[in-house]
């Protein structure tokens, strides 16, 4: 073979071979799951989407639910409410053992209006029917709840020991108290019968009154005027209960208003006043004066036309 310049070429000398590597094409075939991938496959994205979703649902449900309830009470009572229906179920839910061996006395003057709290941390509830008897070394306190008609009708849904009493309804006792079957009080203000029914089917009791404090707000309007000696239970934001009275004769305002000064953010009115002071200090120690044992006696003979709020100790 001769090239351009008539030389001879021999085909088979290797010096003439092109040694340089030459580029082959690679043809990969994948399938799906022949490689680790960070890429989610449809299936699971959409999976993990329905979770998602289905937990914010849950979430917007459970807070709809809450602002729902709260809002229903604040339209109906055209005031803030701090603690719902709800709430107070789930805090009577909770085990209740009492501690106290009596109440501590605090006297306090606020806005002019001088009073005494009695705490009743630790101190078992209940409604009771008959006077109760002084001597007993377990009574703390008592005092009046619910009110009634001169027929003896009640005033508002009443509840005693599961027993759910007849009663003339009035909406302006928008404030209640429920009391565990184990003791425990728990107060609050709401104009639906969640609480009531409740406390019906798990043997509770229950009691309306007026209003004086809700989410430290007082009312717009208050039912009862004068000037009368003053009681209320009234709660603290950390939940603690107290059971207050004026020194003085109040109006309802002045007195609701010094609730507010001093602390409290809900409260319910007790009518009577100081009908019955008496109470049993931590010492196991109790006070009477000689004017609350004539009250005593001018009710010892008569069956009471509702039950009394009494506060026992741990014994």
């Amino acid at each position: 073979m001769n090239d351009n310049s008539g030389k001879t070429i021999d085909v088979n000398d290797d010096s003439f071979v092109d040694n340089r590597p030459v580029d082959v094409p690679v043809i990969t075939i994948e399938r799906y799951g022949d490689r680790k991938s960070n890429t989610v496959p449809p299936a699971k994205k959409s999976k993990r989407k329905l979770i998602i979703l289905s937990t914010i649902l849950v979430i917007i449900v459970i807070v709809g639910s809450i602002l729902w309830t709260k809002r229903y009470d604040l339209m109906s009572l055209g005031m803030p409410v701090s603690i719902s229906d709800s709430e107070n179920i789930r805090l009577l839910i909770q085990p209740f053992s009492p501690s106290a061996t009596g109440t501590e006395l605090t006297t306090d003057s606020v806005l002019g209006v001088p009073m005494d709290f009695y705490s009743l941390q630790g101190l078992r509830a209940s409604l009771e029917n008959e006077l109760p008897d002084t001597t007993d070394k377990s009574l703390v306190l008592f005092m009046r709840s619910s009110d009634y008609h001169p027929d003896g009708a009640n005033i508002g849904t009443l509840v005693v020991g599961g027993n759910r009493k007849e009663a003339k309804e009035r909406k302006s006792r928008a404030a209640y108290m429920a009391i565990s079957k184990d003791g425990k009080p728990v107060i609050g203000v709401s104009l639906s019968d969640r609480m009531a029914d409740y406390m019906t089917k798990t043997g509770g009791s229950f009691f309306r009154q007026y209003l004086m404090l809700s989410d430290a707000t007082l009312p717009t309007e208050f039912y009862l005027h004068g000037k009368v000696e003053r009681a209320a239970i009234a709660r603290m934001n950390d939940g603690k209960l107290y059971y207050v009275v004026t020194h003085n004769k109040e109006s309802m305002y002045d007195f609701a208003d010094a609730l507010r000064e001093y602390g409290f953010v809900d409260a319910i009115y007790l009518t009577g006043g100081n009908s019955y002071i008496f109470y049993r200090d931590t010492d196991g120690n109790s006070h009477v004066p000689e004017e609350t044992k004539e009250k005593y006696n001018k009710y010892s003979d008569k069956s009471l036309p509702a039950p009394l709020l009494v506060f026992r100790n741990a014994n």
